[in-house]
């Protein structure tokens, strides 16, 4: 709960066999999806594709990412005050995260093969046709159904898919500029040999979890937050 403090409001969060979440609904969708999504490429053989989905499919994963949109300033309408649209709930929060994790996983798993891989598989989409899109699709929703039907069992194995995810995507991007600033761009043939900018990547990723969280609670501490 505290390391994610920095990076999640940790509001409207989740409670499965009557415990805590350590994101929010929203952040838990998101990233839970996110990391489900990179494991699924790999599981289908897409680890080196860096081709964009067709267009079609392209075309959905940009209709989840504004779906979410409109159900965040929904849900924020009614955190200031205002208006909603439609009465929010951790539900639809959860279900629209989810899509957008599917988004983020794919565009940054294609932006660490672009940038990194020498060889990159740039002719094969990383979702090729709508049966793997509704692939991954599957997984989420079976990991929705078993919040919602409050499975107590599956709280320690989603809570951590969750915040191993929202760490995975800042560590992610370290890493990302690390290995750039190491020299690795378009060397990598093996994952291997990522050993050492991955282990250099560890260091801003808790320096900058560590910040935030300090910061965060500061700003409870002398009320700028609740």
């Amino acid at each position: 709960y505290a390391v994610v403090h920095g990076v999640c409001a940790q509001q409207h969060n989740i409670f499965l066999g009557g415990l805590q979440f350590p994101l929010c609904a929203r952040n838990s969708g998101i990233y839970m999806s996110f990391l489900l999504t990179l494991g699924y490429l790999y599981t289908i053989g897409r680890g080196r594709a860096a081709h964009i989905p067709p267009w079609p499919i392209s075309l959905v994963l940009i209709l989840f990412v504004v779906i979410m949109g409109v159900d965040g300033f929904n849900s924020l309408f009614i955190d200031v005050g205002l208006r909603s649209l439609y009465p929010p709930d951790n539900f639809l929060r959860t279900l629209t995260g989810m899509g957008m994790g599917i988004s983020i996983a794919v565009m940054l798993h294609i932006v660490l093969n672009m940038t990194l891989r020498q060889n990159v598989d740039d002719r094969t989409p990383v979702l090729r046709n709508w049966w793997e899109l509704l692939g991954i699709m599957a997984i989420d929703l079976l990991a929705l159904a078993a919040i919602y039907a409050n499975l107590g069992f599956m709280f320690w194995p989603l809570a951590f898919v969750a915040f191993f995810g929202i760490n995975g995507v800042l560590y992610m991007v370290s890493l990302l500029l690390t290995s750039l600033l190491m020299g690795y761009e378009g060397k990598v043939t093996s994952i291997r040999q990522l050993a050492l900018p991955a282990t250099v990547a560890i260091i801003p990723t808790l320096i900058i979890l560590g910040a935030m969280s300090a910061l965060r609670f500061w700003m409870e501490s002398i009320g700028l937050i609740i």
